[in-house]
């Protein structure tokens, strides 16, 4: 039996990100030619047709849709495998690709890094930003090795840690803010006072305001403005040019962001929270690392 070739599983893969043959060629640094010719030394190999072809276009066949999440499994393996072996018995070295969503990184990762130099000073990181749906495709992929994001997500099948806390703060006009926190150290908020319209958040490519308004129990929806920024940057700038209200987790706040911009900033009592936690795959042969890994960042969140 003759096994086929990771470099044309990786052309597999990319023809059908692309769903374009000139298009995959360009992603993997080849030409046309060689990419069909791979393709069609697949079905050979593996006698099965992986896509139907006509003089335009074609589609994945349902076996070859299920040869890609085969493939795309295999080629994760091979390259942990390969990884693995670089760190020569030694689990601190290497490298790794962290993923990290855009409300935490900002906030966490100058500060990861300098931990890491310090105390895994051997271990080269990578780091990726993106929304939580887009890090935990990549991380099923192997495009990234492990995801620092905010809890509660989707079900999955992942490895997962909780790292910490990250309490949220009410941020905005000082009138408004004082109002919604009048009861700020107990389990509830008063939005009675607030004028439509008048809560800013981001947007929905973004789980903090998910777990902003899960968390603060905020269910009028008339208070949300239809705005929606896209970085929390936007977000205190936005709020504090039409004189709003927002939320902002301790990370961002502790920073600076929201007092630069001269918003009156309230601490919540300690129900009103957003977890941080640590996703990997069970397959990783780097777990020590993402335990040591999972270690600095708790120290960083206290």
């Amino acid at each position: 039996m003759t096994l086929p070739n990771l470099k044309h599983l990786q052309y597999l893969l990319a023809l059908h990100k692309q769903r374009h043959f000139h298009r995959a060629a360009q992603a993997c640094f080849v030409s046309q030619s060689t990419l069909s010719s791979a393709i069609i030394k697949l079905e050979e190999q593996l006698d099965c047709q992986l896509i139907e072809r006509n003089h335009k276009t074609f589609i994945f066949t349902p076996q070859g849709e299920t040869i890609v999440k085969l493939a795309k499994q295999l080629l994760v393996s091979a390259t942990e495998m390969v990884d693995f072996a670089k760190q020569q018995g030694k689990p601190n070295a290497g490298s790794i690709r962290i993923g990290c969503i855009p409300t935490i990184a900002p906030f966490l990762l100058t500060d990861l890094v300098k931990s890491c130099q310090k105390n895994l000073p051997e271990l080269e990181l990578y780091l990726k930003e993106d929304t939580t749906e887009n890090l935990i495709s990549q991380l099923a992929q192997g495009e990234v090795d492990t995801v620092i994001l905010a809890f509660p997500i989707p079900a999955h099948g992942f490895n997962s840690c909780v790292l910490g806390k990250d309490n949220f703060y009410i941020a905005g006009e000082k009138e408004l803010v004082d109002s919604i926190s009048s009861n700020a150290q107990q389990s509830t908020l008063n939005y009675q006072q607030l004028p439509p319209q008048s809560i800013f958040l981001l947007s929905q490519d973004h789980c903090l305001s998910e777990h902003a308004v899960s968390a603060c129990q905020l269910s009028d929806q008339s208070l949300i403005n239809p705005f929606s920024a896209t970085s929390l940057s936007t977000l205190v700038q936005m709020t504090a040019y039409h004189k709003g209200v927002t939320f902002l987790p301790k990370m961002a706040v502790d920073q600076g962001l929201g007092s630069r911009e001269g918003l009156s900033i309230n601490k919540l009592s300690d129900n009103f929270y957003r977890e941080i936690g640590m996703l990997w795959r069970p397959t990783s042969m780097k777990k020590q690392t993402f335990r040591q890994l999972a270690g600095i960042v708790e120290l960083l969140l206290k």
